[in-house]
């Protein structure tokens, strides 16, 4: 007969697991006063470029690329219109953009900007993919690519 203690300290070990498992990505983003100059709104934000792990990012819901957004809030149904890149804050800090459509059509251009031109991300959304990275336990070394 199995010990009651360690049956219940089981059970308990699961059901913590299933609720991690449940829970979306961007949970791990619970500190958002660290993001407040993480926006464009700030002008004097300035990013030292280096090329990212896309995959890696992506594996760990650091960033999704998702249907290209739109100034009214939404996305444009067309995955050929272009891509928005979505950082896990932009998605825990509001709902909008968690109803934005991923676009895989998108992700080979996405990889390759990633790798050979970060540049061409707005520092403040460049920033806040490797800040939520990091939220989410990423290392440095799981973060930026390899060279």
């Amino acid at each position: 007969m199995a010990d009651p203690k360690a049956m219940a300290q089981m059970l308990k070990q699961q059901m913590v697991a299933a609720q991690t498992l449940a829970q979306p990505k961007w949970a791990a983003i619970t500190d958002l006063e660290k993001y407040k100059p993480l926006t464009g709104d700030n002008l004097n934000l300035k990013a030292d470029y280096k090329p990212l792990n896309f995959d890696k990012l992506m594996e760990k819901g650091a960033v999704r690329v998702t249907h290209q957004g739109t100034d009214d809030g939404n996305y444009n149904p067309d995955p050929n219109a272009g891509f928005s890149l979505v950082s896990a804050y932009n998605d825990a800090f509001g709902e909008g953009t968690r109803n934005w459509k991923d676009n895989p059509a998108a992700y080979k251009a996405a990889k390759t900007m990633f790798a050979n031109s970060p540049q061409s991300m707005a520092p403040h959304k460049y920033l806040q993919i490797i800040q939520s990275a990091k939220d989410m336990g990423l290392t440095d070394d799981e973060i930026y690519a390899k060279k």
